[in-house]
């Protein structure tokens, strides 16, 4: 793709800032295709100033270094004494003067200052004039300064070609320079910049351009940077019915394009595109990369799109409805909107046709057929196999036309109704041309002849009647049933909560029983353990044993009463417990 032509070449040292040899002339862009293959940036056709983000105090030097390089005699002095003193300016003015045409920018700062007198009748000094120093223009004989605000470019002239400045300040010494303060400054933001042969073009998101470069097409898609071309052949397409800068571009989402023999397009899910390359068709499905299919061919044509998902139609189509108006002025409403067909009983009956279809090869569809003859073909066939059917059948059995698919795995030896008649041929035609029926079914049906049409609405009222008949005492029977059911199952439930309530209460009997019969078992476990703990206590220290025995007995003497004899007396005086001893000894003797 051709984007510009190529720049002239200069050398490094005439690039260069520091070079002293034209340091400051334009540099300019040729319109011959010397690099046609190469695409410029906006770097590249721009000049940026060196010395933009210095300070102020910085930048007002590097303008008077510039500015009067090269000045070996001045026009100014500090001395308003020794020359033509020249009023007090403000610290943020320049002074310019000439000397013999010489241009000289001077900075008084404040000061007083003056031009230089001289007596020598071939020098000519003049004032010129103070100068803001952030005026954006302003220069004489050859010298010029521009201050380009920011975010602007600036379009000027030198050797009669044009060149582009960026933003901050810039010292041009060029004779040939030429600017134009009142059109020269343009927004970097605008959409299309145009500078005689140099064209900057931004393409915005989800638009796209439409250029010529010399007898080239281009369709420009939306990036971020923009494209820049320098060729005097360069030409943007405009729409002339819309303003602004939608004029420029078109919508990218727009389903077919075509710019000379470019062809751009965007196929949706569900159809494709036909074109014809070199006159043999080329079917274009949609793009699994999301991007446009670009044709760049003068013999590639696009024809349009067809669609390849489900379709349904209405036939009589409204193309043969008019066909029919034409054909007979005089025919009634039910010969125009209505096929009309004769039974096998001699009826006459007129019908509207439901086809649903999808095209599943485009190609052999087209082919065959052709884009505008494939929903003629198809009404036509469908008709024809209708109005074999019907022919064959009676009113009756017309009636019952109720399946609506083609039936699966149908043979002439196995069909016996209509619809198997009707579908099952239909179904295998559209087949051989890249057609698959997905449905087919009678819209509208109407016997034209009128005593019959009558006898029949009849036999609906009759029909009907016992249908409403029916349809209520299948609701009575649904009531009554729905009502059975319901008294059921609220029994079942209430017996179900009956029992799982003495369930639940026959387990927490059953839980507490456990529960007590633990607790018992746990206390004995206890009561054996303090025994067994108690045994083992008295064995290691027998007096702990004697110390229980004698609690024990005297637990016994607290409810007892004792006859002493006097001969016993005094035993029992010196030694109480020797004598209890002896009692009880007694006492298990006795018994």
């Amino acid at each position: 793709m051709i984007e510009s032509s190529s720049f002239m070449k200069k050398t490094s040292s005439e690039n260069s800032i520091g070079s002293r040899n034209n340091i400051h002339e334009a540099s300019t862009f040729s319109s011959e295709h010397e690099n046609g293959d190469q695409s410029l940036t906006i770097s590249q056709i721009v000049i940026r100033s060196d010395f933009a983000n210095e300070t102020s105090e910085r930048q007002s030097k590097i303008i008077l270094e510039r500015f009067n390089e090269g000045i070996k005699n001045t026009a100014f002095t500090d001395s308003p004494v020794l020359g033509r003193a020249q009023p007090r300016l403000d610290v943020s003015y320049f002074a310019m003067a000439h000397r013999n045409q010489v241009v000289e920018l001077f900075d008084p700062r404040g000061q007083r200052f003056g031009t230089i007198y001289s007596a020598d009748p071939t020098v000519e000094i003049k004032y010129l004039g103070s100068i803001a120093k952030t005026c954006r223009y302003f220069g004489s004989f050859g010298k010029h300064v521009l201050n380009v605000p920011s975010g602007h470019f600036a379009k000027a002239m030198t050797k009669n070609r044009p060149i582009i400045y960026g933003e901050g300040p810039h010292v041009i010494i060029d004779p040939t320079f030429e600017f134009d303060e009142r059109y020269g400054f343009v927004n970097q933001q605008e959409a299309f910049i145009n500078h005689s042969t140099i064209n900057i073009l931004r393409v915005p998101s989800g638009k796209v351009a439409k250029v010529w470069v010399g007898t080239q097409p281009l369709i420009l898609e939306s990036r971020r940077e923009p494209y820049v071309f320098v060729d005097a052949q360069f030409k943007l397409v405009e729409d002339s019915s819309v303003s602004g800068n939608d004029k420029y571009f078109k919508n990218s989402s727009a389903t077919f394009m075509e710019h000379g023999s470019i062809k751009r397009i965007i196929p949706h899910t569900g159809e494709v595109a036909i074109t014809y390359n070199n006159g043999i068709l080329t079917i274009i499905p949609p793009p699994k990369d999301g991007k446009p299919v670009i044709i760049d061919s003068p013999t590639h044509n696009f024809e349009g799109f067809i669609q390849t998902s489900l379709q349904t139609c209405l036939f009589p189509s409204k193309e043969t409805k008019q066909q029919a108006i034409k054909d007979n002025k005089n025919a009634t409403s039910d010969e125009v909107n209505l096929k009309i067909f004769q039974t096998r009983d001699s009826l006459r009956v007129g019908v509207v046709l439901v086809v649903a279809f999808r095209i599943v090869d485009p190609e052999m569809a087209l082919t065959k057929l052709g884009k505008e003859g494939i929903i003629n073909h198809i009404e036509n066939v469908s008709f024809a196999d209708m109005g074999k059917a019907i022919q064959l059948s009676t009113l009756q059995e017309i009636m019952y036309f109720n399946d609506t698919k083609p039936s699966a795995n149908s043979t002439n030896e196995t069909v016996h109704t209509i619809q198997d008649r009707v579908k099952s041929h239909l179904a295998r035609d559209l087949c051989e041309y890249g057609i698959e029926l997905a449905r087919l079914q009678i819209e509208t049906m109407k016997v034209l002849d009128t005593e019959i049409a009558k006898k029949l609405a009849g036999q609906s009222v009759t029909s009907a009647e016992f249908t409403t008949k029916q349809a209520t005492l299948v609701k009575e029977y649904d009531i009554k049933t729905t009502e059975a059911r319901l008294k059921a199952e609220t029994d079942n439930i209430a017996l179900e909560q009956k029992g799982k309530a003495i369930i639940a209460e026959a387990q927490a009997k059953l839980e507490s029983a456990q529960k007590q019969a633990q607790a018992l078992i746990i206390t004995a476990e206890a009561q054996r353990k303090v025994q067994e703990m108690q045994g083992e206590l008295y064995t290691k220290y027998p007096i702990l044993a004697e110390i229980e025995l004698a609690k024990i007995k005297s637990e016994a003497l607290k409810s007892a009463t004792l006859y002493i004899t006097p001969q016993d007396a005094g035993n029992f005086m010196n030694s109480p417990l020797v004598y209890m001893d002896k009692l009880l000894g007694q006492q298990r003797l006795e018994k």
